[in-house]
């Protein structure tokens, strides 16, 4: 029987179940592992900015293919397996000196194919990186500032993300904190400054038309960069080339896969945002801006790591809190500092997580770190909800998408093939609410992103969507802890042939969610989810507010002071 850990098929509910428990064991020994690759480069940004260097698992697929490495290892020793086909000719060779001579090991690419794969790919983030990097400094000069001045008084910088709808009619509808400008006065607002980092923008004559006519305080990093700034930013496809040695790796030699997951992965935007903002912190103290406190939107990402290291080096006086407004799997090991992290200042001065059961995990290998509670911004509506949910007589199946294109088809497949054309699930109303950030005109090609006849794309508020929901389907999200909070229970959708990117807490209770594997397994788990009565919907949503006590805090002014580092003051906001 062949082993196929390509992501091409399914791993099958059985291994998809061994490689996240896999994963799991292997969190400590793969920082342990990114911690001695790092050792010799001290503060070096160029190689702290690299996924590699910041455990970004989303970005860097060492993680992945070194417990698919595990996997494959513990399955060919139980004799099961003739055959593994794997992704890339470093992975192949590692699984040839490992396995029995007599398991034969493919590559789906060759050597040369890797190799030239690999450079096109490169050629392709250089070429958008000029573009992006062009447009910002032609567009920025182009389409000037107004001029708007700063207050005399230090400010308060928050960083976020500006998407190509981000301002409609004059004014930043900000995604990552909402509602929180709302609990400050004029005076407040006033001394408060969006530094935005633009995400998938492609129109950059458009982008600044909009941002000089904004109504907002903006802090464009743009106004301050010089041209040398965005030299030094691309300068790093050539200074983050670094020459990995041969390391071990629970007694495997992992040189080769380890040079292999840094050539595809280095020099990304994240990599380039990262030396901009470094740079912007520079130019700020240069112009005389004075900081009060920046609140950074923090995953510890290659960004972060410029970012913070800029505000720690240039700003030594300014407090620097890291938000992290979300909340992620356990295998996203970049949400999980180092000490050699906070040592070389790459670390804010404190991290603000969203409630009381989040405070531990971020000082896993981090003990010094200091966590605070923040305001869930984006979780407000949580403690808004009716007292008991609507009634209604049809199923309604809520399916929250992810940004990533591979995973959103995945996703909507498998649900297809659970329940599409099954007299079991007849009379289902299935609703798709996609990314916020994810192209809409794409779903016009229906049967191409899996996107069924009969099912509708849902628009509206998230909770009100969920509140109207009986059942729930996701992965990565923050949105499948928002539904087991409502008392929707949820079905996971886990990866095809890597570990499964569960953003729901061990200790949530088990009857609110499911990990599913195959269209079998989803099938299975939506019929179960939907037995019960009036009784246990009323149990669920016990556990969901119990639950949201844990994970969320309200937001209130005093909450929104505090992170801003704002004077609490008498207020007709009180």
């Amino acid at each position: 029987m062949r082993l196929d850990l390509t992501g091409a098929v399914g791993l099958g509910r059985e291994h998809a179940a061994q490689l996240d428990a896999i994963a799991a064991e292997l969190r400590r020994p793969y920082v342990d592992l990114v911690s001695q690759l790092s050792a010799p480069y001290g503060a070096n940004l160029d190689w702290w900015v690299t996924p590699l260097a910041s455990r970004n698992t989303y970005v860097c697929p060492l993680f992945r293919r070194l417990c698919q490495v595990e996997l494959a290892r513990r399955l060919s020793a139980t004799g099961g397996k003739s055959g593994i086909v794997v992704d890339t000719p470093a992975m192949a060779e590692l699984l040839r000196e490992t396995v029995p001579p007599n398991v034969q090991v493919q590559s789906a690419l060759t050597p040369l194919r890797w190799r030239l794969r690999s450079v096109l790919s490169i050629l392709r983030r250089l070429a958008a990186t000029l573009y992006a990097c062009a447009g910002r400094y032609v567009f920025s000069r182009l389409i000037p500032s107004h001029g708007r001045p700063l207050p005399r008084e230090p400010i308060t910088l928050v960083d976020t993300f500006m998407y190509p709808g981000s301002i409609r009619d004059g004014a930043f509808c900000d995604r990552h904190y909402p509602g929180m400008m709302e609990m400050l006065d004029d005076d407040e607002r006033r001394r408060v400054f969006w530094a935005p980092v633009y995400y998938r923008v492609r129109n950059h004559a458009r982008l600044f038309r909009r941002l000089r006519a904004c109504r907002d305080n903006l802090l464009l990093a743009e106004d301050y960069l010089r041209f040398e700034d965005y030299v030094y930013a691309i300068g790093h496809f050539l200074r983050g080339r670094h020459v990995l040695p041969d390391i071990d790796f629970l007694g495997l030699r992992v040189g080769p896969l380890v040079r292999e997951a840094h050539a595809e992965a280095y020099a990304g935007s994240g990599s380039i945002e990262g030396l901009l903002r470094h740079r912007f912190a520079l130019r700020l103290r240069e112009a005389g801006v004075k900081l009060q406190r920046v609140v950074e939107w923090f995953e510890n990402q290659e960004v972060d790591h410029g970012a913070v290291s800029g505000w720690l080096t240039f700003h030594p006086d300014t407090h620097v809190v890291g938000y992290q407004g979300f909340l992620a799997s356990r295998t996203y090991l970049c949400m999980f500092p180092l000490e050699a992290e906070r040592a070389l200042g790459l670390l804010p001065h404190s991290v603000g997580v969203m409630g009381p059961a989040l405070v531990d995990p971020p000082r896993e290998f981090c003990p010094g770190l200091e966590v605070t509670t923040a305001p869930a911004f984006r979780f407000d509506g949580l403690w808004h909800l009716p007292y008991d949910k609507p009634l209604h007589d049809a199923v309604t199946l809520l399916v929250s998408l992810p940004l990533d294109a591979g995973q959103t088809r995945q996703i909507l497949e498998m649900l297809g093939a659970a329940i599409g054309r099954n007299p079991d699930f007849e009379g289902w109303q299935v609703r798709i609410k996609p990314h916020p950030a994810f192209p809409r005109h794409q779903f016009e090609k229906g049967a191409t992103m899996g996107l069924q006849s009969g099912w509708s794309l849902a628009e509206g508020d998230l909770d009100d969507l969920i509140e109207e929901a009986d059942l729930f389907v996701g992965n990565a999200s923050s949105t499948c802890v928002q539904a087991i909070v409502h008392g929707v229970p949820v079905a996971i959708i886990g990866g095809r042939a890597r570990p499964t990117l569960n953003p729901i807490p061990e200790w949530a209770d088990g009857a609110l969610w499911s990990v599913c594997h195959s269209a079998e397994d989803l099938r299975e788990k939506l019929t179960r989810l939907t037995r019960g009565d009036s009784e246990a919907s009323a149990r669920r949503r016990e556990a969901g507010a119990l639950i949201r006590e844990r994970l969320f805090r309200p937001v209130t002014r005093s909450a929104v002071l505090e992170l801003l580092g704002l004077p609490p003051m008498a207020t007709a906001l009180q």
